[in-house]
């Protein structure tokens, strides 16, 4: 399955000496070191402020841009991926500089605001008392991947587009899993990278000690398909989401443990992650002995269906099957159907019928 994306509405920064800005009331501030420069950017731009003015030295003018990138650095998440473009005009007087800074945003604060509100009345919603860190991401994960589209206009970029439009791209998906996460108590980043060749962002989720990527984008059917929920990128490893994401990978920690697999191990002593792991698909099979067996357990307790998901990596799901099916030459099905969704990572939801 493969998506349109978008680049992203990082802030796009315009340095101009005699650039006419809007006029509105600007805050003049003054600050000192460049810790204080970064600090107070960074204030004024999580306050969504649409213009101010610092008062620095000329050496710091001739390196605001610089001051600006440490600004959003240390910015909230959600703030910093919701800054649109970044103007400024400088004056420079002898050894002393004032800088007009004028910003726009993906959402206003009124607009992030109700975002906020939304989400708090959503989680009151979906997450019960008892629910476990992993109960709630997947009530989160299934929450937005059903609530929102994907932007195929690729014109709606914000969580708020999402909430009250119902469509935008990757970064209003990341924005409100960003959100919903966070006020559940879950520890959670936004990566920034690439996908199918194009700019895109997603989650990093942090469980019990280890850190998961997390891409509701791309568990997303695009065409929408109503109520349909993928988790092919669903808590997924470094390892499996670099066959078709790329990132800085240095610049986040890492996601080495496989999920499923621990899971798994919890499922034969504990109902209710055996419940959590069929309700995402269950474990992951990676070759076609380990998918030959569950299939044959199938056959021999009479089921007539199986769901599994398993990873075709770069093989033909076609060929791997076909070997697959052969076993049933020495079974008591007569008649065997299969068919398969498969992501483009490689990972797929197969379907078995058999009849006897």
């Amino acid at each position: 399955m493969k998506k349109k994306r978008i680049a992203l509405s990082l802030a796009a920064y315009l340095l101009a000496s005699s650039a006419v800005l809007p006029i509105a009331p600007r805050t003049a501030m003054a600050a000192s070191s460049d810790a204080s420069v970064i600090s107070s950017i960074t204030t004024a731009l999580e306050q969504k402020k649409t213009s101010f003015t610092l008062k620095m030295s000329s050496s710091q003018a001739s390196r605001v841009l610089s001051l600006i990138d440490s600004a959003i650095a240390n910015a909230e998440p959600y703030t910093r991926y919701t800054v649109d473009q970044f103007e400024m005009t400088t004056e420079t007087l002898g050894s002393k500089a004032s800088v007009a800074f004028s910003a726009s945003y993906l959402e206003n604060k009124q607009q992030s605001d109700y975002v906020t509100a939304q989400v708090k009345a959503t989680l009151k919603s979906i997450l019960k008392p008892g629910m476990t860190q992993e109960d709630k991401v997947k009530a989160i994960h299934d929450y937005v991947v059903k609530k929102f589209a994907y932007d195929e206009s690729l014109t709606r970029y914000s969580a708020y587009d999402g909430l009250t439009k119902g469509t935008t791209v990757c970064q209003g998906y990341a924005l409100l899993g960003y959100r919903m996460l966070n006020l559940a108590g879950i520890e959670t980043k936004i990566v920034e990278g690439y996908a199918g060749g194009d700019l895109h962002v997603w989650n990093k989720v942090k469980l019990s000690g280890n850190w998961y990527n997390l891409d509701l984008t791309w568990d997303d059917p695009t065409p929408d398909r109503k109520g349909e929920i993928s988790y092919n990128y669903y808590l997924v490893t470094d390892k499996l989401l670099a066959r078709d994401h790329t990132w800085q990978q240095k610049n986040y920690p890492a996601a080495a443990i496989d999920y499923r697999a621990q899971l798994a191990k919890k499922a034969a002593s504990s109902p209710a992650s055996r419940n959590l792991l069929a309700a995402i698909g269950g474990e992951i099979t990676s070759t076609s002995a380990l998918l030959q067996k569950k299939m044959l357990t199938a056959v021999n307790g009479s089921q007539t269906s199986l769901t599994l998901m398993h990873d075709f990596g770069s093989s033909s799901p076609d060929a791997v099957l076909e070997q697959v099916m052969g076993a049933l030459s020495d079974t008591d099905v007569q008649q065997y159907q299969y068919g398969y969704q498969i992501a483009d990572n490689g990972i797929a939801t197969v379907m078995f019928t058999f009849v006897y």
